[in-house]
């Protein structure tokens, strides 16, 4: 063989070997080609993914707050309003008039109040001095009676000593004539000249004293008043009478006054009768000052609910409509008893409505599961809208991905790589030029890749197209997309 031969020759294998090389390298002869992907380092998060329709998170119901007809209402379900926008009038009208009515009645009243008030005071003052007076006059009666009755007392007293002095002398006078009587009999009984003239001397003894008795006898003032006495007696009686007169009038005004003065309860009925009609009066007026209010919107939002027309006669507490914030909206997603152990309250989220993408949070987890049209039970969960725009439109479907859990720098693979069997996870794998079945251990699966936690190294070429075990161990190539 000639030299250019053999140079020619060793090209030729060289660039043999380097295409072979090359085609191994790209997929390309050494047994079936297959697509791959090698295990590599990355981020993977989980996610939930469900849809739901679009609801607001605040909402608040109108209530009449007075009992008037509606002025003007021009409201319809799906207009948006603005926060502090006046969304009804009411006809203040008769509103007016009532409290016009309270305020005269409030009037009277404070004024029959007072007049009740000003004349039991009155009669009050009056009392005082018919008490004063019956007072005064119980007194003097007192101190006449007691005037009138020493008088009597000492007429009786005076009559009874002379009285007692006019018997004590007529008693002596017949007791000293008894005596004369006895000695004119012993006179005319006895013959001794001595012994009579004795006697008689005696006896002209005693005569001189019945004549000193009768002198005295005589000298015993009249048991009669006298007419200074009678005159100082008849004075003191009509005294009492003026003062018992006097005195019955005192009473009879003292009762008088009495009953018509207002005691402490009545006074406090009449001050509650006032205060009732003042707080008529308030009530009237604050009912009047929310009706001039109207109804105005305490938030941005749009009209869900409206059952009220202009001229409508609302009463107090009637729904008027109802109002969800156009700035707070969410999502409502029902989860699987499957799911639902990943989710909870502060996940990230996307919410998909047509073509925009929205953020989201997981804002509340129902504690009670309901039944769906599967007849399986699940759980409703919140997805908050961060920042919804015009697009937002309640009632709307949307979809939601909720992100379970987001790991950096962790071993995956691509999904379409992934399987699994009665005895675990596993992947194939083209090693050495021929294909091998690893089992493995995965963390967080999504719906395009897998999170391999055991089982496979960085670099490891994992298959992901169609392969069964019965192409273990035959030798394979791979295209790495």
């Amino acid at each position: 063989m000639g030299r250019r031969r053999i140079i020619a020759l060793f090209f030729i294998i060289i660039l043999a070997a380097g295409a072979a090389a090359l085609l191994t390298a790209f997929g390309i002869g050494g047994g079936k080609q297959h697509e791959a992907a090698p295990a590599k380092k990355g981020s993977i998060a989980g996610i939930i993914k469900e849809s739901g329709d679009i609801e607001g998170e605040k909402d608040q119901v109108y209530f009449a707050r007075v009992s008037a007809p509606v002025k003007s209402v021009d409201l319809k379900v799906g207009d948006l309003v603005k926060a502090g926008e006046v969304l009804l009038t009411y006809d203040t009208e008769d509103l007016e008039r009532t409290v016009s009515e309270a305020s005269i009645n409030r009037e009277q009243s404070e004024a029959n109040v007072k007049g009740q008030i000003d004349r039991s005071n009155e009669y009050s003052a009056k009392y005082s001095k018919a008490a004063s007076d019956d007072a005064a006059y119980a007194q003097l009666y007192a101190l006449e009676r007691e005037y009138k009755n020493s008088q009597e007392e000492g007429q009786y007293k005076e009559d009874w000593d002379i009285n007692r002095r006019r018997d004590s002398i007529n008693s002596s006078i017949a007791s000293k004539n008894e005596t004369i009587a006895e000695k004119k009999k012993d006179i005319a009984k006895s013959d001794d000249l001595d012994e009579i003239e004795e006697l008689n001397e005696d006896i002209a003894e005693l005569n001189e004293d019945i004549a000193s008795l009768e002198k005295e006898k005589a000298s015993l003032p009249a048991t009669e008043r006298t007419p200074g006495e009678y005159e100082t007696y008849n004075d003191t009686s009509n005294w009492m009478e003026d003062i018992t007169r006097n005195w019955k009038q005192a009473v009879t005004e003292k009762n008088n006054y009495e009953s018509a003065i207002l005691n402490k309860s009545q006074k406090n009925a009449l001050e509650k009768q006032t205060d009732l009609a003042r707080s008529r009066e308030e009530e009237a007026a604050g009912e009047l000052e929310k009706a001039l209010d109207g109804v105005k919107a305490d938030f941005s939002g749009i009209v869900t609910e409206c059952g009220v027309k202009s001229g409508n006669v609302v009463t107090e507490g009637t729904p008027l409509f109802k109002i969800v914030s156009d700035k707070d909206m969410k999502v409502t997603v029902m989860i699987s008893k499957y799911d639902i152990g990943q989710i909870k309250e502060g996940l990230r989220a996307e919410v998909e409505i047509a073509d925009a993408v929205f953020p989201g949070t997981v804002t509340r987890i129902n504690h009670v599961a309901t039944k769906e049209d599967s007849d399986k039970n699940k759980v409703a969960v919140d997805v908050h809208i961060d920042d919804p725009d015009e697009r937002v439109i309640l009632g709307l479907e949307a979809d939601v991905t909720i992100f379970t859990e987001e790991k950096m720098g962790v071993l995956e693979i691509p999904y379409a790589g992934f399987y699994s069997d009665d005895d675990g996870d596993y992947c194939y794998v083209i090693e050495d030029g021929v294909i091998a079945k690893k089992y493995v251990t995965a963390g967080i699966k999504t719906t395009d890749k897998v999170e391999i936690t055991g089982g496979l190294s960085e670099g490891d070429i994992v298959i992901t197209d169609s392969v069964t075990d019965s192409q273990i161990g035959e030798k394979a190539t791979y295209a790495v997309h």
